[in-house]
């Protein structure tokens, strides 16, 4: 409690514009993160933002712990990395933001205009 206070404290002092913010403190379990304040998580969490937000720099999240195990479940879900993972908690394993559930759209390849054929005559 002793340490929210202090966080709480330190962080009204900068808002108000003391000069004691030269240190960034980083955010705990379950407390914001990113936002327009680029707000970090502690080393062994990660900022887990909403869906979609994968353009948005400065979309807020909440410090979360990644999951270390994951079932295999097949409900595919697409990173905003492009990549489609098995579950969501194998996206969380591995820290990447969700763009949303259902597998990545395969982007097709430029199609070639089929060849004129040559005539005779």
């Amino acid at each position: 409690m002793p340490m929210r206070f202090a966080r709480l404290l330190a962080a009204t002092l900068c808002v108000a514009g003391a000069f004691f913010c030269s240190a960034a403190v980083a955010a705990n379990l379950d407390e914001a993160c990113g936002g327009k304040e680029a707000i970090t998580c502690n080393s062994a969490l990660w900022c887990h933002k909403a869906a979609g937000q994968c353009e948005a720099a400065d979309a807020p999240g909440k410090c979360e712990k990644a999951p270390t195990f994951c079932m295999r479940v097949s409900r595919p879900v697409c990173g905003c990395n492009g990549k489609t993972y098995a579950n969501d908690c194998e996206r969380q394993r591995v820290k990447v933001q969700l763009d949303h559930a259902g597998p990545c759209k395969k982007e097709e390849p430029p199609r070639l205009a089929p060849a004129k054929k040559k005539g005779k005559g």
